[in-house]
Parts: C-alpha cells; structure tokens; sequence
C-alpha cells in the first residue's frame, strides 16, 4: 500500500512539473486578406509579462493587469514591421505561455504576483 501511494504521489509530481498554461491565437492579420503585398520577411520575438493578482499564462480573472499585455504585444510587433522596413503584418502568432516555474511563482505568491511569457511571430509585408 506504501509503494502504491508512493508511485501515486511520484505521477501526480511528475505530471505538475511537466505542466504548464499556455493561451494562443494564430492567422491574426492587421491589413485586409485580400490585399496584394510584397514579403519583407518574418519575425519572432519574446516579450516578459509581469500579471498581479491573477494567474499566470492568461487566465484573467480578477487580474488587476488584464489589459498591460496589449499594449506590449503591439508595441514589439509595430518594432519589427520598423525593423524591416514594412507597413503591416500577417499571419500573426500569439503564444501567451506560462512555465512549471511561472505557475510556482505564482501559487507560492498565491497569485499576487503571476510572471508568464508571450512568443510572437508573423510576416512583415509592405
């Protein structure tokens, strides 16, 4: 029975620190789909995310910091259509991800504080 609730304990502990939370959003266009454009190239980039009394990885409830994600994501896709010389981008990812680490920050602080990481990439076109 020992060995039983040990191997038991072991699985639910393996599968917490494989675990993680992650929201994504993908084809998001900023340019109406039938345009004609040239490719300028692509792009990813990573932008921190520091939420406060919520969850980490895009659970909003209650979350006092909900809308401070937007205007980050904005800001690091309009860097790179500047970077590369475009006027819009397409076909947009937005992989709002939270880690064993994030989600342990999180539950320690109970949810005061609730760090997770947002990946974005897409095309640049002019």
């Amino acid at each position: 029975m020992k060995a039983l609730k040990l191997s038991l304990l072991f699985g639910v502990a393996a599968l917490v620190l494989a675990s993680c939370m992650t929201f994504k959003a993908s084809g998001l266009s900023v340019m109406p789909a039938d345009s004609k454009y040239q490719v300028l190239g692509s792009f990813t980039t990573t932008v921190w995310v520091n939420e406060f009394l919520g969850l980490s990885g895009g659970a909003k409830l209650l979350n006092i910091t909900a809308d401070a994600t937007d205007p980050l994501v904005a800001a690091a896709i309009d860097r790179e259509i500047k970077a590369k010389g475009g006027t819009a981008a397409v076909e947009v990812t937005i992989v709002h991800r939270a880690s064993f680490f994030n989600l342990l920050l999180a539950a320690v602080t109970a949810g005061i504080y609730a760090p997770s990481v947002v990946e974005i990439s897409g095309t640049v076109v002019k």
